[in-house]
């Protein structure tokens, strides 16, 4: 019983650790997007490589006068930014977590055979070298950009109907 109780708070201090993962990535890649080329604080001011990509900047959300945007965004522009910042997020977390999932698949195939993640991932690199890092990468975004989507939107929208500042 005190196996399966040890497992549960496991599961749960991962579980949680990914969440807080999802958003903090998903509030960079946000604030990174609604940044302005005119803006006078430099924090909030693009990069020169965002002015080269016109679609890197001056996204607009609910909180446009933070960034110096004239007006308030329209419902698309609102929606636009959330589902691009999805996406990039699902991005993002995929490629961060892939090495992991690999090497979790492999120690799952092979019982025995790795004392922990290290052994797998050193097993990983020999055999497949630093691609087989990403192996099954598009399965891998596949799951995790859609869930990323369906997650921070309606989050946002949650948060948009209560007339909270969004994420």
């Amino acid at each position: 019983m005190l196996a399966r109780k040890k497992n549960f708070f496991v599961i749960i201090e991962s579980t949680f650790f990914i969440g807080i993962t999802y958003v903090a990535v998903y509030n960079e890649v946000k604030d990174f997007l609604k940044k302005t080329p005119t803006h006078s604080e430099k924090s909030l001011k693009t990069s020169d490589i965002q002015n080269c990509l016109p679609f890197l900047h001056s996204w607009k959300d609910s909180d446009f006068d933070k960034y110096h945007h004239i007006a308030r965004p329209s419902e698309s522009e609102r929606l636009g930014l959330i589902f691009a910042t999805a996406i990039i997020t699902g991005l993002a977390i995929t490629c961060s977590s892939s090495p992991f999932t690999n090497a979790r698949t492999v120690i799952m195939t092979n019982p025995g055979k790795f004392t922990g993640l290290l052994p797998a991932l050193g097993h990983i690199w020999k055999t497949n070298g630093p691609l087989g890092f990403f192996r099954g990468f598009s399965a891998q975004w596949a799951r995790l950009g859609p869930y990323a989507l369906i997650q921070f939107c309606c989050w946002e929208q949650l948060r948009y109907y209560a007339g909270l500042k969004p994420i």
